[in-house]
């Protein structure tokens, strides 16, 4: 389990664990560090959404990517969390990309800066 002593080295340790493949394990980091339910983690596209790299549904509380290499990719996985996160807090379907994009980001800029 990770430490959230403070935002960066969270931010850190969560793009570590998804590059090096244990993106379950950052996924239950994430969602404990933002006191919500853990999503579901699938291998697979959803109807309707063939063509994205990955998605996220709210009703089957599922993080969905299309190619299994895309695990261990920190911004298709911290993207998908970011609609997770806002359609868990605020129940709504209303999931702004450019949030996600931002939130991704900002763990990846953090990891980046440390290396």
């Amino acid at each position: 389990m990770v430490s959230t002593g403070t935002d960066g080295a969270f931010r850190i340790e969560v793009v570590r664990l998804i590059v090096s493949g244990r993106v379950e394990e950052a996924i239950r980091c994430l969602s404990t560090h933002y006191k919500v339910e853990t999503p579901d983690l699938r291998v697979g596209t959803v109807k309707r959404h063939r063509r994205v790299l990955a998605c996220y549904v709210h009703r089957e509380n599922r993080i969905y990517v299309s190619k299994s290499d895309l695990l261990t990719n920190p911004f298709v996985i911290l993207h998908e969390f970011y609609h997770h996160l806002r359609a868990s807090q605020i129940q709504t379907k209303d999931q702004v990309e450019k949030r996600a994009d931002s939130f991704a980001l900002s763990f990846i800029r953090e990891f980046n800066e440390a290396r």
